[in-house]
């Protein structure tokens, strides 16, 4: 068990009784009865402390003076003195808030007692469970502007795909320094709805729908504000608890015009470089949301790849920040052999490069998507530059690849 820190009263009583004796650590201790470490341990905490000589500094409670610097002249006389001042050994340890534990180091003697700790710490990583309990809590005070009325008519030979990727809540811009719009949470919000509003209300009355979200719908993946693997220092424009229920109410909202279109809607929800861990909890918090639902299923596969047959239609999403895009026509007919021996169009949508790209490869129509959101000060000082705007694509079971829907943001 540890020896309890002294108090400072308790070492200037020590002391006190030390210098009544001349100083003496035997004579001190002798008249209390107990060990010269007793009054030894005391004088020299007191020293560490600057109780014991009055040019020293008092220092903080919890540490000691680690080391003195004094100044003379010719003849010897002090002009000046410097002191260091360190953490005391045997503090206790208290975490900084918002930190965890990344590695401790310590030095023992001869005997195997520890002598000193070092502790290193850093940001603390986002809890998936308390991600999950925020969602939860987002989806929990969603109330739809409208009950869902009947689907209409659809066409169930159709699939409509929502393509919703990069769209950064939380992102903010300043338009005098980044030479385009400007752009935070409010924005975002209201920008993001209208648009995903004036898609559905122009796609295709399609039997079925999917919903692929293919990564970085937020901005940060907690209030670290910077990316997990990278370690690239974001622009937020304000706190990760108001960023998240953000995207879940534009999911949420955007998922019932969706179902009050098509008869039957598949939910995807995978990660990117900027919300891995985020994305956890936002598609099994969307998931509770519509558990009693019989028309919407949402996805909870962790595989940052995502495959959907429909006819003789195959379809592939992922992020696009690891797997490269000439290299997915190969990954998608080795990872979906008999489908891609059964179909005749074959589409792969990513994100990630906020570009709008198509590739064909292998017979294999790789697409990459624009961000519907305003550049930021990196993107903006690196002279990337691409438009804005949300897509929707409409396959038919036995023809194929039918239409592309598209809303450009200004």
């Amino acid at each position: 068990m540890p020896t309890p820190r002294l108090t400072n009263e308790e070492i200037l009583r020590r002391v006190e009784i030390w210098r009544d004796h001349g100083e003496e650590f035997t004579a001190a201790a002798k008249a209390l009865g107990k060990p010269d470490t007793f009054i030894r341990r005391a004088v020299l905490e007191a020293d560490r402390r600057g109780l014991l000589d009055p040019r020293d500094p008092r220092v903080p409670d919890g540490t000691h003076i680690k080391r003195r610097t004094i100044q003379t002249d010719a003849k010897g006389n002090e002009t000046g003195r410097s002191t260091v001042i360190g953490p005391a050994a045997g503090a206790d340890f208290k975490m900084p808030k918002g930190h965890a534990l990344g590695r401790m180091t310590a030095q023992a003697n001869a005997d195997g007692e520890i002598e000193r700790v070092w502790y290193k710490t850093g940001r603390q990583a986002a809890d998936p469970d308390q991600v999950a309990r925020l969602v939860r809590k987002a989806f929990n005070r969603f109330r739809p502007a409208a009950p869902v009325l009947p689907v209409p008519d659809c066409d169930a030979d159709r699939l409509t795909v929502y393509i919703f990727t990069d769209w950064h809540v939380g992102l903010y811009a300043w338009g005098a320094e980044t030479g385009g719009r400007d752009w935070d949470l409010t924005i975002a919000r209201r920008v993001l709805a209208e648009t995903i509003a004036e898609l559905v209300s122009q796609t295709p009355p399609s039997g079925r729908a999917l919903v692929l979200c293919l990564g970085d719908l937020l901005h940060a993946d907690n209030a670290k504000n910077m990316t997990e693997r990278s370690g690239n220092v974001l622009d937020v424009d304000t706190r990760h608890a108001k960023c998240l229920p953000t995207v879940t109410d534009l999911l949420t909202e955007a998922c019932e015009l969706i179902r009050a279109r098509h008869a039957r809607v598949d939910v995807v929800i995978k990660p990117g470089n900027h919300d891995a861990a985020s994305t956890v909890g936002i598609r099994e918090g969307l998931r509770l949301f519509y558990r009693n639902e019989a028309n919407v299923t949402v996805d909870t596969s962790p595989d940052p790849f995502h495959w959907h047959r429909f006819g003789v239609n195959l379809i592939g999403g992922v992020h696009g920040d690891q797997a490269r895009m000439p290299d997915l026509p190969l990954i998608m007919a080795n990872i979906r052999r008999q489908d891609w021996a059964d179909t005749t169009t074959r589409h792969f949508h990513t994100g990630h490069i906020h570009h709008d790209t198509l590739r064909e490869t292998g017979g294999v129509h790789v697409y990459s998507h624009r961000a519907p959101v305003a550049q930021d000060a990196y993107h903006a000082a690196h002279g990337y530059l691409s438009g804005r705007s949300m897509r929707a694509y409409t396959y038919h079971a036995e023809r194929g690849f039918r239409s592309t829907t598209e809303v450009e943001i200004q």
